[in-house]
């Protein structure tokens, strides 16, 4: 897993059958001190400034909104709070 923040959205005029319908947010990686941007499907809805949790590789295709998508990186979950 990975931490990221949300830093915007990708507009697609056409994607592939299994991503239609799902938002591909760029993400800014937090962990690294350096600004490393990526792309990933958003399958928890989350929005501009969101810290989230994302996983890559075969990991990115395990949920149900994800199982079939070429995707490579998906978004998990949204963090809220740190203890």
């Amino acid at each position: 897993m990975q931490r990221a923040k949300v830093v915007g959205k990708l507009w697609l005029s056409s994607a592939h059958p299994y991503i239609e319908g799902y938002k591909i947010l760029i993400l800014c990686d937090t962990t690294s001190g350096e600004e490393n941007y990526y792309l990933a499907v958003d399958s928890v809805d989350a929005g501009f400034d969101d810290e989230v949790l994302t996983v890559s590789g075969s990991a990115s295709r395990q949920s149900g909104a994800t199982k079939k998508s070429p995707a490579d990186t998906a978004i998990i979950a949204i963090i809220d709070q740190e203890k």
